[in-house]
């Protein structure tokens, strides 16, 4: 197939990329019970170029690993990866040192082990993107090529070197041993296939909306602050020297970033200031002072991803590591609970290496009917 002028649209790339994420969210838990260890892959970066122009030179000496796919859609990716972070995946798996040593060689069980590691990775990633795209697609091979070279992907994937690829760049952490990032290249008719059955699904943020003026005895809460340090979703094994949370957000992230996430819904939080003008004809002066001051009143929220039963004895068995298996599919929405009530339900997304929440429902409940009337 020639793909020589294909083009993408933001729109498409931004699907893509979010497709991409929550795909990487279910395949990191498969490699996290695989390696015994913490394992968040984030940040994912979409881009299209030719094959003969795409650079990865921050990634040499690589590794690459050849994925073929079949089903409902057919073809070939590729994965690159340091060969120093595939050296330190194979320690960690084999519960040797995590130290990378230039003298490594990827030798046959070498190859085989780390082999196993990315078919458990990307088999739980093609299942989910079947999902997303309504088309069931499966892993048959993978293929690990060290010390591989820039032209050897236009022959691996059956392409010509003038022709397009996608390239998603992933930022990859694995406990307190790797804070790196890998390629996830996929040819342009497959992401193009993930673009077209996902962009009602994830559609680009709209811009900002323009600054509205409120009175000036409006007391307005402080968005401003920075996050914690440490993620505020954990409240358990901050201290442990081996948790992934304990680490403190790294920069190197920043240096993927594209405009593709000036948009960000998060982004103008601190900027945009409360405006009730929409309550101005049903409330009278009084209950618009009461709901000024119930402003600065702090509320409980969480996120609840699902929940699950299970006896006391496997829960006395928990140890570091243990999965636990919740009732809601990784594409469910989550629940935003605040003080007890649900008010609204969104998808996960990660902002600066925090996860978030997308509101895509507003749910009514007797908390918002309280706030909204003032009382």
């Amino acid at each position: 197939m020639n793909t020589n002028n294909y083009e993408f649209k933001e729109s498409s790339l931004y699907a893509i990329k979010e497709s991409h994420n929550l795909a990487m969210l279910t395949a990191a838990t498969s490699v996290s019970a695989l390696l015994n260890g913490n394992v968040w892959i984030t940040n994912p970066e979409s881009a299209v170029s030719r094959i003969m122009d795409f650079i990865y030179a921050d990634l040499s000496p690589s590794v690459f690993v050849k994925l073929t796919y079949s089903g409902g859609f057919e073809g070939s990716a590729i994965i690159i990866f340091k060969q120093s972070d595939a050296q330190l995946m194979l320690a960690q798996l084999m519960g040797m040192p995590l130290v990378a040593t230039p003298d490594f060689v990827f030798d046959e069980i070498n190859i085989s082990a780390f082999g196993e590691v990315i078919s458990q990775m990307m088999s739980s990633y093609f299942t989910e993107i079947s999902g997303l795209i309504g088309n069931s697609i499966v892993l048959t091979n993978t293929e690990v090529i060290p010390n591989a070279a820039n032209q050897n992907i236009f022959m691996l994937m059956g392409l010509s070197p003038d022709d397009s690829m996608c390239s998603i760049t992933s930022s990859l952490r694995i406990d307190n041993t790797i804070n790196s990032k890998f390629i996830t290249i996929l040819s342009p008719d497959f992401a193009s296939e993930v673009a077209e059955k996902t962009e009602s699904r994830f559609p680009l943020p709209a811009p900002d909306e323009p600054v509205i003026e409120t009175p000036e005895k409006s007391e307005i809460p402080d968005l401003s602050s920075p996050p914690e340090k440490n993620n505020p979703f954990d409240t358990t094994g901050a201290n442990e020297p081996s948790s992934l949370f304990s680490m403190s957000p790294n920069d190197e992230a920043n240096a993927f970033n594209s405009p593709m996430n000036t948009h960000s819904p998060f982004d103008s939080l601190s900027e945009r200031p409360v405006s009730f003008s929409s309550f101005q004809n049903t409330l009278t002066q009084d209950q618009l002072n009461n709901l000024q001051l119930l402003m600065n009143v702090p509320l409980e929220l969480s996120i609840e991803i699902g929940s699950t039963q299970r006896k006391v004895d496997d829960i006395l068995s928990f140890s570091h590591g243990t999965i636990i298996e919740l009732d809601s599919p990784a594409d469910a929405p989550v629940n935003v609970i605040v003080n007890g009530h649900l008010i609204a339900k969104g998808d996960v997304v990660v902002v600066d290496d925090y996860f978030a929440v997308r509101v895509t429902e507003i749910i009514q409940s007797n908390l918002i009917d309280t706030l909204r009337n003032g009382e």
